[in-house]
């Protein structure tokens, strides 16, 4: 069976995979969100549940700030294009 099945038939959320936890650890060092709340991901990260996991990768995604120039140019015109709403 796969893993969200096993979750649907036992009723208990599953735990974050390691890889995750691993990824969102390094993902903070490159976003802008305020550090407290990067304290709180840090905090939860023990008893983070796997959805939980993928909706904080998310927004800590939505939320990079990239080194590369042209990496924060493409950011930036994706970013205008969202706003402009065509």
């Amino acid at each position: 069976m796969t893993d969200w099945m096993d979750e649907v038939l036992d009723g208990k959320p599953l735990e974050a995979e390691m890889w995750k936890i691993g990824y969102i650890e390094n993902l903070l060092h490159y976003t802008s969100i305020p550090s407290w709340e990067q304290n709180e991901i840090l905090n939860s990260l023990d008893i983070l549940h796997d959805i939980d996991a993928d909706k904080i990768i998310r927004h800590i995604k939505e939320n990079e700030v990239h080194s590369d120039p042209k990496h924060q140019y493409e950011a930036m015109r994706k970013k205008e294009m969202n706003l402009k709403q065509y």
